[in-house]
């Protein structure tokens, strides 16, 4: 049965379980994944297709190193959660705000 929602970007693959796939809508952050593969020393089988998905496919006996490092490469490239610092600020400012309230309410109450 296939996901509804994707929330990673890789998944095992479709026809055969000793391979997961990885994929990339753009072609930089997955060569720089493949980058990341040679450097520790996985084999991978890569997707000649110009058109996005990119797939990259990894053995599944490298699962966890090959996660950690598609987490890294995405996570260079991922915007922050709050770009905005004006509205950062003032988010951790009402938080502040309101712990201090409840903490003086709890000791006055």
């Amino acid at each position: 049965m296939t996901s509804l929602f994707r929330i990673t970007n890789y998944d095992d693959h479709p026809s055969d379980a000793n391979w997961i796939v990885f994929r990339f809508n753009d072609r930089g952050i997955a060569s720089e994944f493949h980058e990341e593969l040679d450097r520790a020393a996985i084999a991978c089988e890569l997707d000649e297709s110009e058109e996005a998905p990119h797939l990259i496919a990894v053995k599944q006996r490298h699962r966890e190193t090959a996660i950690r490092l598609n987490y890294l490469v995405l996570g260079r490239h991922r915007s922050p959660f709050m770009a905005d610092p004006l509205l950062r600020w003032t988010v951790v400012g009402l938080v502040v705000l309101a712990l201090v309230l409840a903490l003086v309410g709890a000791l006055l109450g």
